[in-house]
Order: C-alpha cells, then sequence, then structure tokens
C-alpha cells in the first residue's frame, strides 16, 4: 500500500515537471480538439500561432514592397481587405477576378489588411499584383513578362505548370537577375537555380514531400471568395506562407540574401526535422485515444469523488477522507478544464497549474498521514484504488501535455 502511496506522489510530481517544461501544450490546439482557434485580427492563423510567434505581422514596415501573385486571379468580394495595386486577365476569359478562390486564399495569407475587421495577413501593407492565367505555358509567359514589367519583388506561383519551356526559363532567370524573390509550388522549377520551391509539413512535423527548398505548415487560415475566413491546406497556400514571410521581411528593409537566411531559419527542411521530438512520435501514435482516455477519466473521478464524500460523511473525524474528497474535487475541476478540448486563454494555464501544486500538497500530507492499522477495509480499498487512479491521470497528464506541446513547436 505504502509502495504504491508513494509512487502516485512521485508520478505526480513528475507530470507538473512536465507540464512546465512543455507548458506550450497547455495552450495550443492540441492533437484531436474538436473545437477551432478563436479567430483573433492579430494572428495570421494556424501557423503563426502555433509555429511562428516571432512572425509579427503588425509590426511596423519601413518599405512598400511589390508582390505578385500568379494564380486564379482574386475575387471582388475581398478587395476591401487587400491592397491590389493591379489585377490582368491574362487567361483569354475577359474576367480578371477570380472563378476558383484559390488565388484569393494565397493573396489573403500573403497581404491581408491590418484593418481590425477580418484576418490579418503576413504582410498587410504590401501592394498586390494579381496575374491570372491557367495552367498552359501561353499564359504563364504572359505572366512572367507582365511581372518583370511591374517589377514585383516578391513572385509567387502556387500551381504545377502544363509545360516548363525554354521562354518560360529565360523569364524567370531574368526575373532573379532583377533581384526578385520567386516562390513555387512546382517542384520541376527548382532546377532553375535561384527558384525556391515550398513544400508542407503536417502537425507531426513530417515533411509531406521531399527535396524542397522551404516547408510551411500545411495548414492555413485564408478568406475565401465570399470573403469568409477558411480553413486550407496544401503546397499552394504553405507557398503563400513563405511568399508573405519574404515580403514582410523586405517590408522591414532586410536586402534580399537577408531575407533568404531568415527563411532558412524558419522553413528549411533541416530545421523542421530538428525541431521533431519524442512529442511528435507520441502525438502521432495517440492520435485518436487523447479524448477518449481523458473523457473515461472524468467518469472515472466522478465515481472516485462520490466514494470518498460517503466514507468522508460517515467517518467524520477521518480527516484524510475528507481531504481527499477536496483533492478528488479539484481533479475534476482540472479534468473539466483539459477535457475534452485544452484551454486557449494564455493565463489559463497558470491556474491549471497552480491547482496541480494544490492538488499535490493535500495528496502528500494526507496520503502519508493515514493510518493503515485500523481494519477499515473498505478505506483500504479507497486508498489503494485511489492512489492507482493518480497513477493513470499522472501518465495521462503527461501524454496530453505533450501531445499539446508536439502541436506548437515554436521556429
Amino acid at each position: 500500500m505504502k509502495f504504491f502511496q508513494k509512487l502516485s506522489c512521485v508520478m505526480l510530481l513528475l507530470a507538473l515537471v512536465i507540464c512546465f517544461y512543455y507548458r506550450d501544450g497547455l495552450v495550443s490546439k492540441p492533437i484531436g480538439q474538436t473545437g477551432e482557434f478563436a479567430i483573433k485580427h492579430e494572428q495570421a492563423g494556424y501557423a503563426v500561432s502555433l509555429y511562428y510567434p516571432k512572425i509579427d505581422p503588425t509590426k511596423a514596415h519601413q518599405k512598400n514592397v511589390r508582390v505578385g501573385i500568379i494564380d486564379s486571379g482574386i475575387s471582388p468580394k475581398v478587395g476591401s481587405e487587400l491592397n491590389i495595386a493591379a489585377a490582368y486577365d491574362l487567361s483569354g476569359q475577359n474576367e480578371p477576378f477570380d472563378q476558383t478562390g484559390q488565388g484569393t486564399r494565397i493573396a489573403s495569407i500573403i497581404g491581408a489588411k491590418d484593418n481590425h475587421h477580418k484576418m490579418i495577413g503576413l504582410a498587410p501593407n504590401v501592394k498586390l499584383y494579381s496575374y491570372k492565367v491557367d495552367a498552359t505555358s501561353r499564359t504563364l509567359q504572359a505572366a512572367l513578362q507582365q511581372a518583370l514589367s511591374d517589377r514585383v519583388e516578391v513572385l509567387d506561383l502556387g500551381f504545377k505548370v502544363e509545360q516548363i519551356t525554354p521562354q518560360i526559363k529565360g523569364l524567370i532567370k531574368e526575373y532573379l537577375a532583377q533581384g526578385g524573390l520567386f516562390f513555387t509550388a512546382d517542384k520541376r522549377l527548382g532546377q532553375i537555380k535561384g527558384v525556391a520551391t515550398v513544400g508542407a509539413f503536417n502537425e507531426y512535423l513530417e515533411l509531406l514531400d521531399s527535396g524542397r527548398t522551404y516547408y510551411a505548415p500545411a495548414k492555413q487560415l485564408a478568406l475565401g471568395r465570399d470573403g469568409r475566413i477558411q480553413t486550407v491546406t496544401g503546397n499552394a497556400y504553405s507557398t503563400a506562407f513563405v511568399s508573405g514571410t519574404a515580403a514582410s521581411l523586405l517590408a522591414q528593409k532586410l536586402a534580399p540574401a537577408q531575407v533568404k537566411q531568415q527563411l532558412a531559419t524558419y522553413f528549411s527542411p533541416q530545421v523542421i526535422e530538428k525541431h521533431r521530438n519524442i512529442s511528435h512520435v507520441i502525438a502521432k501514435t495517440f492520435s485518436k485515444s487523447d479524448t477518449y482516455l481523458g473523457i473515461s477519466l472524468v467518469i472515472l473521478t466522478l465515481i472516485t469523488a462520490g466514494l470518498a464524500l460517503m466514507l468522508a460523511i460517515r467517518r467524520r473525524k477521518n480527516k484524510y477522507l475528507l481531504g481527499v474528497s477536496i483533492n478528488t474535487l479539484l481533479l475534476l475541476i482540472l479534468a473539466y478544464l483539459l477535457v475534452p478540448i485544452q484551454a486557449n486563454a494564455q493565463t489559463m494555464k497558470y491556474w491549471i497549474l497552480g491547482l496541480l501544486v494544490l492538488f499535490t500538497l493535500f495528496q502528500l500530507y494526507f496520503s502519508w498521514r493515514l493510518d493503515m492499522t485500523k481494519p477499515f477495509s473498505l478505506n483500504r480499498l479507497f486508498n489503494l484504488s485511489y492512489n492507482i487512479f493518480l497513477l493513470v491521470f499522472s501518465l495521462w497528464l503527461i501524454m496530453f501535455v505533450m501531445l499539446g506541446y508536439a502541436g506548437s513547436t515554436h521556429f
């Protein structure tokens, strides 16, 4: 019996230490969470809030940067949310506006305005140049020629080109020689020296393909054609995230060479793989079990709390059982805060850690104060089950916090 008492206390203290070390996991979006982030104007979606808090879209920009987007155009319904300098229809449809939604979503990730209205882009003060094309080499060639004429400093291409002709290669080389930064989701264009190809990584920090220059989070928030905020995934939006970051750095008067160095510290495959650790392996292994385990723990807590209260009422002088009742209620509060979703408020983690400290102190005091020489079998049974329960809870809490931490790796 004493072995279980000591082991449960040690495990709970270990859980406290791990909670403190992985404290970012208490306020992140955990694996298996059913809800979404509360969308705040200050956030440019999941990717900034989870992985890149050092990227601050609200920083004062000292320079106007021109960003070209070669895609499906931009919807007029989000025109007030973007600084659109020019919009060209090179597709032959005589309609410069977006009909598919991808171009609009890319534009919002890069440059949605800082106007406290909807979402904010990574570089909210940039001037956007939209080049509406189809997947043919003819329209891409026309877009590149126009981008050269507009002297855009960042060029984003989010789709796979039908055919890469010598003319396209020549125009891209000319654009790079002009000092421009070219980002694309088309892996084949990476054969051209200076072109940065962009792939995606998932919530377990796994690269979803190989051979790319940079990797950005697969999941993004963006504005759709109807002006509503959407969750989107895909290399096109990962490319937009890198393009927007590059534009933001240029707006802070960094030289293109300095921008490339900074991008490598955020998005290079070596950096992503370096940050992957045991917490991500655990997260992937138990990706569907944490919520079920937590809910089962709440049910077990209720049963234990009922038993503790019943014994405390029956034996009023037994302070141990009264203390355990208090402990169990504290545990129930913790379970309510942690299951099935984690706290999203920054200050909530301190409440959780504070309650855990109180819970541990109660357990340490009352557990060793129990007189086990008295022949009260129900008391013994309760004490044994209670301490086993603490062991399970400690292991679960460790796993849960590490799961949350796996979704909040900061670069």
